[in-house]
């Protein structure tokens, strides 16, 4: 065999050997298996500990936890006292009767008090509004229909109810407005309290008051 045969037949026989090596490793060349993992489970006295302190831990806050309100930013309440009576004094002290008057009352009795003639009496001045307070707490509450007379002017026309839409306090600093701010007028102002119970009284009417049923009244 010459050389140039041997040189031919080199390469057949390389690609022979080497499909048997392939051979001979093929299965070790195979995918393993993936790895087969398992829980271990604890011991059971280990959960039964973590339920009870889940359970005495909540119960102890439940007890012990302060409140997550802003009492603590607003000062502690009186002995005695509760959260509606801070609310309440508080709500007292910021509401402002002018605010309330301007935007209820002085579109008809206007900013000065002084009313629009044959159309809206004044307030400034005027008797139910000086006199007995209770007289001015039933108006707001109820309204007031029919015939008036006031600073000897007659006015006959219908005043809207705020009950509904007016709170105690509200109605309390918009009656003080009234009496000591508008013209001269100098009266005692009143509480919400009186408010409060005159509310009570006449909760079940549902008509607005006339000037004969005041005067019936004595007041």
């Amino acid at each position: 065999m010459n050389d140039e045969t041997r040189q031919h037949d080199q390469p057949i026989q390389s690609e022979k050997n080497e499909v048997s090596t392939l051979a001979l490793h093929d299965e070790a060349m195979h995918e393993t298996a993936e790895p087969f993992e398992d829980t271990i489970k604890g011991p059971t006295w280990f959960y039964i500990f973590v339920v009870l302190a889940l359970v005495v831990g909540a119960f102890y806050l439940g007890r012990h936890m302060g409140r997550l309100d802003n009492a603590a930013h607003i000062g502690f309440l009186h002995d005695g006292g509760s959260k509606d009576q801070a609310q309440e004094n508080t709500q007292a002290s910021t509401v402002s009767g002018a605010s309330v008057f301007g935007s209820r009352c002085a579109s008809c009795h206007q900013a000065n008090g002084q009313g629009v003639p044959g159309a809206f009496p004044p307030l400034a001045g005027a008797e139910y509004v000086l006199g007995d307070p209770e007289v001015l707490v039933r108006i707001v509450l109820h309204g007031l229909q029919g015939e008036i007379k006031v600073a000897g002017q007659t006015y006959n026309g219908i005043m809207p109810p705020w009950e509904s839409q007016l709170g105690d306090e509200e109605i309390a600093a918009v009656i003080n407005h009234i009496r000591t701010e508008l013209g001269e007028n100098q009266a005692d102002k009143i509480d919400a309290a009186l408010v409060k119970k005159i509310r009570e009284q006449t909760k079940d009417r549902q008509t607005p008051w006339t000037a004969s049923e005041l005067e019936a009244l004595g007041t």
